[in-house]
């Protein structure tokens, strides 16, 4: 009489390759916004840890590792600044500095410098200390693309720190430096803004909707809104 023996539960080795990483991570976020549909579906709700809290340290040791190849080793750091702001830091001007720093001193003059400039409008950090990386990249690079990236970047910078003043001067600088560039097309959005005048002092403008709604056009600012006038006469 053969007896079987139970086995332990063999545990999922560790991702070894940032591919490797990004394609558990994916199918670990997968399966985060199915957990969200259905408890938005069923009403139940219950704590979800996001997945970035369980991967960012794993893609952070990537983006130290010198021995991975460089493409890896660069698509690892660029993703801790896409993902910096979701997870919780005690000192995160500290950790983002680390992490700029290291990218610095090896991809400023790359094309990966160019996706790190774009990913830094996202990052949700401190405008000054967002600035201070920037300039620090465009300083150490020496191709005018990333140059005039890190410009376009500090320009959208002011302007979601509401400071308009210095974002339509980086804005100007970036358009009389860098005319016809890719980043200077990219402007565009922060132009139109200035145009209209968006984010400025509405007037005082009260009125009934049609729904007889009282509305008040100071309600929507820093909004492109259309006012239209009718009556009967």
């Amino acid at each position: 009489m053969f007896m079987l023996a139970a086995q332990e539960p063999v545990e999922a080795s560790a991702p070894t390759t940032v591919e490797s990483l990004d394609a558990s991570y994916q199918a670990a976020m997968a399966d985060y916004y199915e957990e969200l549909n259905a408890m938005y579906e069923s009403g139940d709700f219950t704590d979800l840890e996001h997945p970035i809290e369980a991967y960012f340290d794993q893609f952070r040791t990537f983006a130290k590792n010198a021995n991975i190849a460089r493409g890896a080793r660069a698509y690892a750091q660029i993703w801790c600044v896409k993902n910096f702001g979701e997870k919780n830091w005690t000192h995160p001007d500290k950790v983002f500095s680390g992490l700029a720093k290291l990218f610095t001193s090896e991809f400023a003059d790359s094309d990966f410098a160019l996706e790190f400039a774009a990913a830094m409008r996202r990052v949700r950090l401190e405008v000054t200390f967002k600035i201070e990386v920037l300039e620090a990249l465009s300083n150490a690079t020496h191709s005018e693309p990333v140059k005039a990236h890190c410009m376009l970047a500090c320009a959208y910078a002011y302007a979601d720190g509401d400071n308009q003043e210095m974002a339509d001067i980086t804005v100007d600088g970036l358009m009389e430096k860098y005319p016809g560039s890719k980043a200077a097309a990219a402007a565009g959005p922060l132009l139109v803004k200035r145009q209209l005048q968006v984010s400025k002092v509405a007037p005082a403008l009260s009125g009934v909707d049609v729904y007889g709604k009282e509305r008040h056009l100071i309600d929507t600012r820093g909004k492109v809104t259309f006012v239209v006038f009718w009556g009967f006469w």
